[in-house]
């Protein structure tokens, strides 16, 4: 069983009161109750991996020019979008995302050529994976029930 802890006193948390994630289940629920989609992610071992929220977050901060902007429409803080940026930047031999230190300009960042030529070789292989894959993710989705199932006692 997982119990949460209160930051500020340490005691457990009653669940009313703890931070409510949305899960996909909820999110599914909100939309097509019949939908499925392939998810990439990228494994290399020992040097880290590559998904879909590290890509979205190179593509955000492409477009926003900020670390902090890209965050913050992720709905993350910025440490954990510095954080993120950072571990992304050493799985490669090179630097995925530049950063600029602030001053009277201010800081910002954006994607090296190496940075851009990843988010696009990602998306490519995403792109040939969800074609390659397209009617046996009908299939699946055509065998799911007509709701999706609750464990009993379980409100969400």
């Amino acid at each position: 069983m997982l119990t949460l802890l209160s930051s500020a006193t340490g005691r457990p948390l009653d669940m009313r009161q703890a931070p409510r994630k949305r899960t996909r289940r909820a999110a599914a629920l909100s939309g097509d109750l019949h939908h499925a989609v392939l998810t990439i992610r990228i494994d290399f071992g020992a040097f880290g991996y590559l998904g879909p929220g590290k890509i979205a977050l190179m593509e955000l901060i492409s477009k926003h020019g900020s670390i902090s902007a890209a965050g913050k429409e992720m709905g993350m803080s910025y440490r954990r979008a510095w954080l993120l940026v950072d571990e992304i930047n050493h799985i490669f031999r090179a630097p995925l995302v530049e950063t600029q230190m602030g001053g009277s300009g201010g800081g910002g960042a954006r994607l090296t050529p190496l940075g851009r030529d990843v988010v696009g070789r990602y998306r490519a292989i995403e792109g040939a994976a969800a074609t390659a894959s397209a009617a046996d993710l009908r299939a699946l989705r055509a065998s799911l029930r007509s709701q999706p199932w609750a464990p009993p006692g379980r409100d969400e």
